[in-house]
């Protein structure tokens, strides 16, 4: 952490289904870096099939934000609206 703030450095925590190619994970960092304006991000990768597929990108102090692009998060939303409560998934 101190390391992190001595180099104005960004950790962003990327949860997806499946393995996220370097290309993918340069594109996520650049944004990461426009959202905070650190002069680094370092991007810690991790699978999590809960998902369903998308992927969630979790950054700030001690991962206080978070943007989630899953395909979980669009069924919970529409379970929301539809008063259903939460939608279980099969495994």
């Amino acid at each position: 952490m101190v390391y992190n703030k001595i180099t104005d450095t960004q950790l962003a925590e990327v949860r997806s289904v499946v393995k996220l190619e370097p290309p993918q994970l340069a594109q996520i960092a650049k944004q990461v870096q426009k959202l905070t304006g650190a002069k680094n991000v370092r991007v810690k990768t991790v699978l999590d099939p809960s998902l369903v597929a998308g992927f969630t990108i979790r950054y700030g102090d001690s991962g206080s934000k978070l943007i989630d692009m899953s395909v979980k998060k669009q069924l919970e939303d529409i379970a929301a609206q539809l008063e259903l409560g939460e939608i279980q998934l099969a495994a």
